[in-house]
């Protein structure tokens, strides 16, 4: 079974949100398509900033602003609480992970000069301006690369960053959404729609027109 392993930056950081909003526009890139390739992700992940939601992110939003999932949640197919989809015949399964919704400028929806849901913000919000990069060791194992913005301008600013509290929420986020998807995938390949030969793409919602069904 593969391991999960957390690698941060050994250096002393010092951040304080200064509120300016900059984390708050969200780069989504179109030279990949509405599906990336598994050779791809690393590419996109290295130009995007997409806010990945979480179940706990959308229960959590719903309950504070009373607001429906279709006013923030963006995903490329029509979105039931499902984030795996299986198309061509089962040989094509599409993580159709649920990003935070952006206005035509790319601003956060919940951004108005600043955030309208700051204290009950998106895990990956809380991260910022630390992001984490994933990676497939030769061994198999996963390894989660944190980074952060250097021209982010709290940093410098105020307390040094708690290392262990950082990649504690890093894990938490990685293993919620691991889990979440590990399940809906077992349960497709016990329901036979899951060919065995089946390759894996991510989507890129937001491209589309419309949203596909």
């Amino acid at each position: 079974m593969p391991r999960v392993v957390v690698q941060a930056n050994s250096e002393e950081i010092r951040f304080q949100c200064q509120r300016c909003g900059s984390c708050c526009h969200h780069r989504r890139p179109n030279q990949f398509g509405e599906l990336i390739k598994p050779e791809q992700l690393k590419d996109f992940c290295d130009c995007s900033n997409l806010i990945y939601l979480t179940n706990k992110d959308i229960d959590r939003i719903i309950q504070s602003t009373k607001l429906d999932v279709a006013h923030f949640v963006d995903t490329l197919y029509e979105y039931d609480g499902s984030c795996v989809k299986v198309e061509d015949s089962g040989k094509k399964i599409i993580l159709d992970l649920p990003i935070m919704k952006s206005k035509e400028e790319s601003t956060c929806v919940f951004y108005e000069k600043d955030c309208m849901i700051y204290l009950i913000r998106p895990r990956a919000c809380h991260l910022f301006p630390f992001f984490v990069k994933e990676e497939t060791t030769t061994e198999g194992d996963i390894l989660l690369n944190i980074s952060y913005n250097p021209y982010c301008p709290g940093i410098g600013m105020g307390s040094p960053i708690d290392k262990s509290r950082l990649e504690m929420l890093v894990v938490e986020q990685f293993l919620e959404r691991a889990e979440a998807v590990a399940e809906e995938i077992q349960n497709l390949r016990e329901k036979g729609r899951i060919a065995w030969e089946a390759q894996i793409f991510r989507s890129i919602p937001g491209l589309k027109s419309c949203v596909r069904t």
